[in-house]
């Protein structure tokens, strides 16, 4: 509908049309304006004329008052239809007589009123006055016939030269328009055999015979290309507007099937991973140079894949929406590469990576090492066996073993660690290690060592090869930039060689401090699992007091009681316990001990008002059932739940935030009350403390320690306390060691204190002698 309003043929008509009518309507506003104007002039001289006319016919008839007369005046008067009214009055405006037509009182109504005058003694004398009122109601109706009839003519006019014009363009200008717009749609769709036939020889004809000789030369042009696309290998898509509007037979062949025709198709249905790569794509368009030479996946029409290389590139930069793809399948020619590659980089025995490619890979281990500032390890594995040394195994049974090592060596990393054959019976394997912390790295060079002598250690993992065999690992952990890849390498096998001399199936580390930090580590994993079974962990106590000397608390501080070393601290120990997964026995244990010494104390009549503290670790607080555990063994003892304060740490709160509320919450409701420990320390305070069920943070000794001489710290620790007056939470310092540093805490509203000024922990012997002593500190 649009369309045919928009046409050239409605704009002519309405042109012609307007500039035919126009004048005819000027025409007759014009003609009807004067007409009216003559109306007006007639009706003026008719009332004129009437009026003098009645004037001298009614002196006589009025002056003797002659009604007859006067009547017949007035009628004849009334004779003309154009007269609606005559009426005479005497001097004194009294009516005499008076005729009217109402009915005529249609139109324009003029009126005229004359005097009636007598002559006598040479003296005017009045004898009334003659009202007339005409109407130019006759002369409109013949105007108005007047205009319909004129009308009429104009517009006959009008209309005939309207037909006679209409047809001259028509035929003239919008039927060869019409047949050259046809002609351009047909060229549009690509039809170029029809001739544009348009013999007239004004400017259209000249232009269809240049649109003729147009479709010639797009002909061949458009049969040379089409030659072209027919006949190269590779296949050509265009694209347009997200769908393929275009295929040669190459990529008909390559992507499309005999039911499937690409035409119409969602360009993106062409690949393997559509969105993704088609994103991809379409970024590589948007360059400059377009997608040059891009190696994509593509689905054929039978539902499988290929690799391809894809070239792209706008068909006209002013729109970006058509492109032009070259598909060109690369299947043998990537077949042929991996062939090369895996004669020049693996093992054609294991088919695992060779020393070259091992080597490669090392190095820029190395180099990304060296930006992101993470460590590395590298392994030497050799396998042995006794047979292999002088020759009893035939080179078929090698292979297999060899096979086999290789496989179970896989089997034990990831895919981004890589595992290679350097020559004969030795394997090597480089990994990336997270991290720059040595005690971390030993840890994961171990449990990596441990878990491949594993599978050598299996009586059945070698089934397959018929024969035992064992592995010695020598392992090199980089953790500086003093030493390339080649003599890491030669560092790992001279570890390597040590493990040999230590016997099958055993690892040694190449740089000797390492070795003795892991014997050393090793020797504290026998040592606490022994503790653990022996029950060997005891439990210090250090007072916490009031301002005013009271002791109401205590802390309770783990200590392992080592047969040969004595006392040792947590920080020997406690790390190694975790990653052992020992800390909730451990955790168990003092519980059991610190509930025991308070229900001795109790007993003698002491500690009645004491809070212990009790410190959670991590890995004790995330067992399912540690509140239970934890209650269970309170009532055992029969103690009361508010004797045992719980002591948190900041970072225990930032992983399943909503686990730990819940746990505190189920502890705040057994009346165990829970101080937040080493407050401030982490990156956690202010963005949890209002969610956390917590009844008193600890202000951590770090602070206390520098307060009196960094006006930083001493504002931090002023900013604690006020905060947690805010949330009416009880605050304590730990670390308090001089009288200057509690005085100052107590300026600034905290009132309860740890720390060596009032006593180191203590063993609970010590500790109950200074509870038998209440004075001390006052």
């Amino acid at each position: 509908m649009n369309t045919k309003l928009n046409s050239l043929g409605v704009y002519i008509a309405i042109a012609m049309l307007v500039a035919l009518c126009l004048p005819v309507v000027l025409a007759l506003t014009v003609l009807n304006g004067v007409r009216e104007k003559q109306i007006g002039i007639e009706m003026q001289a008719l009332v004129n004329e009437k009026a003098q006319t009645m004037q001298h016919s009614l002196v006589l008839p009025v002056w003797s008052l002659d009604k007859s007369d006067i009547n017949a005046v007035l009628q004849g008067a009334m004779l003309d239809p154009q007269v609606v009214s005559a009426e005479i009055t005497d001097p004194d405006e009294k009516i005499i007589a008076r005729v009217e037509d109402g009915q005529r009182r249609l139109g324009n109504i003029i009126s005229r009123s004359v005097p009636l005058v007598m002559q006598q003694n040479h003296q005017n004398v009045s004898l009334g006055s003659l009202q007339l009122i005409v109407s130019d109601y006759q002369l409109q109706r013949k105007l108005a016939a007047d205009k319909s009839f004129h009308t009429l003519v104009l517009l006959a006019q009008a209309v005939a030269s309207l037909i006679i014009i209409g047809l001259l363009v028509y035929r003239r200008i919008l039927r060869p328009i019409g047949m050259l717009t046809a002609a351009t749609e047909r060229i549009e769709r690509g039809s170029f055999d029809e001739r544009i036939a348009i013999p007239q020889q004004d400017e259209i004809g000249q232009l269809a015979r240049h649109m003729e000789s147009m479709q010639s030369s797009l002909k061949a042009l458009f049969d040379e290309q089409a030659a072209i696309l027919g006949n190269i290998p590779a296949g050509v898509l265009f694209v347009r507007d997200g769908s393929i509007v275009f295929v040669n037979e190459a990529a008909q062949a390559l992507l499309g099937s005999a039911d499937r025709n690409l035409v119409g198709q969602p360009a993106e249905e062409v690949f393997v991973e559509p969105a993704q790569q088609a994103a991809y794509v379409a970024q590589a368009v948007a360059r400059s140079s377009g997608a040059a030479g891009e190696i994509v996946l593509l689905r054929r029409g039978d539902g499988g894949s290929f690799p391809a290389e894809l070239h792209t590139s706008l068909i006209d930069p002013a729109r970006p929406a058509d492109q032009i793809w070259v598909v060109i399948d690369v299947s043998a020619r990537l077949d042929a590469e991996n062939r090369i590659d895996r004669l020049a980089f693996y093992d054609p025995v294991t088919q695992l990576p060779n020393k070259t490619l091992f080597m490669d890979r090392l190095r820029r281990g190395l180099a990304r090492r060296r930006s992101n500032g993470t460590a590395g390890a590298v392994f030497v594995m050799e396998i042995s066996r006794a047979d292999l040394s002088y020759g009893g195994a035939s080179s078929e049974e090698i292979e297999q073993l060899l096979v086999e090592c290789a496989r179970r060596f896989s089997g034990c990393v990831t895919p981004e660690q890589t595992v290679a054959r350097l020559e004969g019976a030795k394997f090597a394997l480089g990994s990336e290690i997270r991290t720059q912390d040595l005690d971390e790295c030993l840890r994961f060079c171990e449990a990596l060592a441990h878990r491949i002598i594993a599978t050598f250690t299996d009586p059945h993992a070698l089934a397959a090869a018929r024969f035992p065999c064992a592995v010695n690992l020598g392992i090199n952990i980089v953790h500086d930039d003093h030493h390339g890849a080649a003599e890491l390498l030669m560092q790992a096998e001279l570890a390597m060689v040590q493990s040999r001399l230590a016997g099958r199936n055993t690892f040694r580390f190449f740089d000797p401090a390492m070795q003795a930090l892991a014997n050393q580590r090793s020797l504290l994993e026998a040592e606490l699992r022994q503790a653990v079974a022996q029950r060997q962990f005891i439990v210090y106590y250090q007072p916490q007091v009031t301002y005013e000397g009271e002791v109401v608390g205590a802390e309770a501080l783990l200590r392992w009681k080592h047969p040969e070393k004595g006392i040792v601290a947590p920080g020997g120990f406690i790390s190694v316990a975790e990653d052992m997964g020992l800390m909730e026995q451990i955790g168990q244990q003092a519980l059991h001990a610190i509930c025991g010494d308070l229900q001795a104390w109790q007993r003698q009549g002491l500690a009645h008002e004491l809070v212990v503290a009790v410190n959670v670790s991590a890995q004790e607080f995330k067992v399912d059932n540690f509140v239970g555990r934890f209650r269970e063994i309170i009532g055992k003892y029969r103690l009361h739940s508010h004797a045992l304060k719980v002591e948190l740490t900041e970072s225990m709160m930032v992983d399943h935030v909503e686990d730990v509320i819940a746990k505190m919450q189920m502890l705040r409701s057994s009346d165990i009350s829970i101080s937040l420990d080493d407050f401030g320390t982490g990156y956690s305070s202010l963005a949890y403390l209002g969610r956390f069920p917590i009844d008193q943070i600890k202000i951590d000794q770090s602070f206390v320690r520098e307060m009196e001489k960094d006006a930083a710290m001493a504002s931090i620790v002023r900013s604690i306390i006020m905060l947690g007056q805010s949330l009416n939470l009880s605050i304590i310092a730990e670390g308090v060691e001089t009288q200057q540093q509690r005085d100052l805490l107590h300026a600034q509203g905290c009132s309860l204190y740890q720390g060596y000024w009032y006593g180191k922990p203590m063993p609970g012997e010590q500790f109950v002698e200074l509870l038998t002593t209440p004075d001390r500190f006052r």
